[in-house]
C-alpha cells in the first residue's frame, strides 16, 4: 500500500451542479439523459482545463474542480470564476444543452489538505451550501 505525504495548500474549488436534474431525468429517456450528462461533463472538463484547473471528480450531476493544484497561481479564484463563466457560455451555445440545463456554481477558496489526490478536509463538504447561495445560471 502506497503512503502519500500530506500537504496543506490554499486551493480554490469550483462546484457546478445541475439544478432540476431529477425532474429532467424523469422526463427524458435514460439514454438521452446520459448523452446530456456526457456533453455537460465534456464542456466542464474543457472549461476547467482551459483555465488551469483540474476536475477532481464528477458526483452525479455535479462537477468538483480544483485550482491551485498541483501548481498554485496568484489568481486561482479568478481562474475558477472564469471557468464557471466559460461553462455557462458554452452550455448556452450548445445545441443539445441550451435551454435544457440550469447550472448552479459555487467557488470556495481556503486552506485544504492534499494527499496526492483527492483534496480532503472541510472544503468539499461545503459544496451544497455554496451552490445554494447563488442564483442558477440558466443554460439558455
Amino acid at each position: 500500500m502506497a503512503v502519500f505525504a500530506e500537504e496543506r495548500r490554499i486551493v480554490t474549488v469550483l462546484f457546478a451542479d445541475m439544478a432540476g436534474s431529477t425532474a429532467l431525468g424523469e422526463k427524458l429517456d435514460p439514454e438521452e439523459m446520459r448523452r446530456l450528462l456526457t456533453r455537460y461533463y465534456s464542456i466542464a472538463r474543457e472549461a476547467v482545463e482551459q483555465h488551469g484547473g483540474t476536475v477532481e471528480k464528477f458526483i452525479g450531476d455535479a462537477v468538483m474542480a480544483v485550482f491551485g493544484l498541483p501548481t498554485a497561481h496568484g489568481d486561482d479564484p479568478d481562474r475558477a470564476v472564469a471557468a464557471a463563466l466559460t461553462m455557462r457560455d458554452r452550455i448556452r451555445e450548445d445545441a443539445r444543452l441550451a435551454g435544457r440545463l440550469v447550472i448552479r456554481f459555487g467557488v470556495r477558496h481556503r486552506r485544504g489538505r492534499r494527499q496526492s489526490r483527492p483534496v480532503r478536509g472541510r472544503l468539499p463538504h461545503h459544496r451544497r451550501r455554496h451552490q445554494r447561495r447563488g442564483a442558477p445560471a440558466a443554460g439558455g
